[in-house]
């Protein structure tokens, strides 16, 4: 009803595509992030969800442009520059998605761009960055059962098979059901 009264209320059709997003109605979502960027073009937010809708429809490339211009319009925005890198990621641009990462990280250090790092970093061959990047996010977040067996993958890459076991290990008394973890368990067992 507000956009009815009001057509070119920002952040009513920017909550309607979020209520959008969440029920999986990812083109409905990028058309009221449209909406609310029509209204107001230096809205990040709307940017940043609408490449995150585009994301989820596997539009790589606009997904990319939609962080790039949410981080021009506020740079400070960590959780951007983290999405950002999830798509370059995505798209196989690891050093575009590290370097995303890292500026994510300079902003507001948590747990998920740490692990999302390490992630990258591992695609791109790098396994003892990686492991110190699980390693960090570990430290924040102690039950981090992600970050365990992703650094159990990078250690049996870098042949610690002892330590490989003992992430997975942990993982499996935090969560039995980790299919994952029995399957890095596995591989370092047989090594």
């Amino acid at each position: 009803q507000c956009v009815t009264i009001n057509s070119s209320y920002a952040q009513a059709y920017y909550y309607r595509g979020g209520i959008k997003f969440e029920l999986t109605d990812y083109k409905g979502a990028i058309g009221d992030f449209d909406n609310a960027i029509m209204s107001k073009p230096d809205y990040a937010y709307a940017f940043n969800d609408r490449g995150s809708a585009k994301r989820m429809i596997d539009d790589l490339a606009g997904a990319i442009v939609d962080y790039r211009k949410a981080v021009q319009l506020d740079a400070k925005l960590a959780f951007v520059h983290n999405n950002l890198g999830s798509a370059l990621r995505k798209k196989g641009d690891f050093q575009g998605a590290i370097d995303a990462y890292t500026v994510s990280i300079q902003i507001k250090p948590d747990a998920q761009t740490f692990n999302n790092r390490g992630s990258a970093k591992y695609d791109n061959g790098d396994y003892a960055g990686a492991i110190k990047d699980f390693s960090e996010a570990i430290k924040m977040k102690y039950d981090y059962t992600y970050a365990y067996n992703n650094r159990a993958g990078a250690k049996i890459k870098m042949k610690d098979y002892k330590g490989a076991i003992n992430d997975c290990d942990f993982v499996l008394k935090l969560n039995d059901k980790y299919g994952y973890a029995y399957l890095n368990r596995g591989f370092a067992k047989e090594m």
